[in-house]
Parts: C-alpha cells; sequence; structure tokens
C-alpha cells in the first residue's frame, strides 16, 4: 500500500520543493520545474527528523534517493535496486557532504 501511494505521488506531483541551479543558492533563484521532465525523491535533515521531497528539478545538497521520467514511472519501480536508494541517504548530492543522521 505505501509503494503503491509512493508511486501516485511520484506520477501525479501533488507536493514539489524548488530545487535545481546549484548548492546554497538563494532560494529566489531556484525552481520548482527545470523543464526536464525527471521527477526526483531525495532526503534532507530537518528539525523534526528525515524529511523526503518530492522535486522536478535537481535535488543539489541533499540525499538524491530515486530519479524517474516523469512520463514513465513505472519503469522506475519495475527496475529499481531499493538498496541504491538507501545508500544513498547518507550521501550529499553536488554539496558538502552533510550527515544526514
Amino acid at each position: 500500500m505505501g509503494m503503491e501511494g509512493l508511486r501516485v505521488q511520484i506520477k501525479n506531483l501533488l507536493f514539489v520543493t524548488k530545487g535545481g541551479v546549484g548548492y546554497g543558492v538563494d532560494e529566489i533563484l531556484k525552481v520548482v520545474d527545470d523543464c526536464q521532465g525527471w521527477v526526483w525523491l531525495a532526503s534532507e535533515m530537518s528539525p523534526g527528523g528525515l524529511a523526503i521531497e518530492l522535486f522536478k528539478s535537481v535535488p543539489f545538497g541533499m540525499g538524491a534517493l530515486l530519479v524517474a521520467k516523469q512520463n514513465d514511472v513505472g519503469e522506475m519501480f519495475s527496475k529499481v535496486n531499493w538498496a541504491m536508494p538507501l545508500g544513498n541517504i547518507e550521501k550529499t548530492f553536488g554539496g558538502p557532504l552533510i550527515k544526514q543522521r
């Protein structure tokens, strides 16, 4: 049930976080959609704990867990090796290494 909910969220994208441009860039310069057609699932440590967010632009400075073509999310779910996203929680994408947990 949880995986189907994630699949629906990635395909329909109700809540998208700003990203792209680069690490440490002012929030005003970030974009919601970089028009490349990719959807990213990324993690970051927030004051409330580990947060998971969806992006339509590159999630610089976060733990990039999954990436899929927005028009073919099913293919990503059929081929994903779940050990890779779990390992990427500890890594920072395109920025300094930040301890996530």
